[in-house]
């Protein structure tokens, strides 16, 4: 396809959902750092102006993929949960082992979704809502469990904090370490016996 091709099919709105499919690709090759809205636009084969018709900077393009992110983490966990209607400690345990492969699974972003490669987060609205939506998934587990008799007479946020602190500081370690000195059968029950903790009496 041609330079002129490319920018006519880009005019008809997908330009945005293209800008961020590239710029997870530059993500995993260079991360955050070395990100550049410009060699984006190159590889797409589109004006170097482009891609500010969406974005104001680089900061405003990073915020947009870690709001995805959050998006996707928040979809993973809730459909996992909602497999264990009638069962909070299962539903809560498949929340957690699903955030773990979700941050296996997308290691760059997680990290940018959790670092702090984005300034000034706060500014972002997408970012915070879609960031307060994935937590909202496990303070609904929580809340089920608590109804179901666990954690009882624990506030509901810090059990939350909790279980989040447990299958963040998992995923971190994977993403860091563990996960190149394990097999993948042993990572995978490791993601078992460190959420099952979340509900172990």
């Amino acid at each position: 396809m041609s330079s002129d091709e490319k920018q006519q099919q880009y005019h008809h709105g997908n330009l945005r959902e293209a800008l961020l499919e590239m710029a997870v690709l530059h993500l995993r090759d260079e991360g955050h750092e070395k990100l550049s809205l410009r060699a984006i636009a190159r590889d797409l084969g589109v004006s170097q102006t482009a891609p500010y018709r969406h974005f104001d900077d680089k900061n405003a393009l990073l915020a947009a993929l870690a709001a995805a992110g959050f998006a996707e983490l928040a979809a993973k966990t809730a459909t996992a949960a909602k497999k264990h209607p009638a069962d909070a400690a299962a539903a809560l345990q498949a929340c957690g082992v699903a955030y773990v492969r979700f941050a296996r699974a997308n290691p760059e972003k997680y990290l940018l979704m959790f670092g702090p490669g984005i300034v000034e987060r706060q500014r972002y609205v997408e970012l915070v809502e879609n960031s307060d939506a994935a937590f909202r998934v496990l303070l609904e587990v929580i809340e089920q469990a608590q109804r179901e008799g666990l954690f009882s007479g624990k506030p509901t946020h810090m059990v939350a904090n909790a279980a989040w602190a447990l299958v963040h500081g998992l995923s971190t370690l994977l993403i860091g370490h563990l996960q190149w000195i394990m097999s993948e059968r042993e990572v995978e029950r490791q993601i078992a016996v460190a959420t099952g903790m979340l509900v172990d009496r």
